[in-house]
């Protein structure tokens, strides 16, 4: 019983974190997009496209990094090594 908690919980604090991570940092992105759009029509042009940059490396981290590269075969191993009930 305690074997299977102490495999089971620090991938699933993985999975949880990784989550979580990929989840902040996407929201981040679309502010950081949104907060583009806002700027640049407002005329500040040099700012814009700054927090356009910022979003879309925001946007790497969260959607591929975090999501692509890590979340997604953490999560596709934990599912996969499930044993059929």
């Amino acid at each position: 019983m305690y074997e299977l908690l102490v495999e089971t919980v620090p991938e699933l604090a993985a999975i949880l974190f990784f989550a979580v991570g990929s989840s902040a940092l996407s929201t981040l992105g679309v502010y950081l997009e949104e907060l583009a759009l806002q700027t640049l029509a407002t005329g500040e042009t040099f700012l814009a496209l700054w927090f356009a940059a910022f979003g879309l490396l925001a946007f790497y981290f969260g959607l591929y990094l975090f999501g692509y590269s890590e979340l997604l075969p953490r999560l596709s191993s934990y599912l996969g090594s499930e044993p059929a009930q």
